[in-house]
């Protein structure tokens, strides 16, 4: 009887202790890569090259290159969603549909999207989008 009562109070414990746990805000790390290829129009970008265009656009952070100085803000006007937790300041940077890294030539309809501190935010496109504007890119 006393072994049942030392068992019956452990897993209120554990119940009471589980009800806790789940009621703490669940840690978000930085925005995860797209988990495959993502697709522009008909340009299509993998993941490496979307990691590679937000290291090379990052580096640059201090030293933009190109007519249009790359990597450069990105002010959101279109109300895109930016998939990078906490982020509000975000910077953009070409991404080459020929698997190429952006070198100061003419820059494509292609971005990718990249917070101060280097996190990945998105890949969007002016393709589709009219004027100057943005579109998210399918499988972001």
């Amino acid at each position: 009887m006393m072994f049942a009562s030392v068992i019956k109070s452990a897993l209120l414990v554990l119940v009471a202790l589980s009800g806790i746990a789940s009621a703490n805000p669940v840690h978000i790390d930085k925005r995860a890569w797209p988990r495959g290829t993502v697709t522009c129009g008909t340009a299509k970008h993998t993941l490496a090259n979307v990691k590679a265009a937000t290291a090379r656009g990052y580096s640059l952070m201090n030293s933009p290159i190109g007519t249009n100085s790359y990597p450069h803000k990105f002010n959101n006007r279109e109300g895109l969603d930016m998939w990078c937790t906490g982020k509000t300041a975000f910077n953009e940077f070409p991404i080459l549909s020929s698997g190429a890294l952006y070198s100061g030539a003419s820059p494509g309809a292609d971005r990718v999207v990249f917070a101060n501190d280097g996190t990945y935010c998105a890949v969007i496109t002016h393709t589709g989008a009219g004027g100057n504007n943005f579109l998210s890119c399918d499988g972001d």
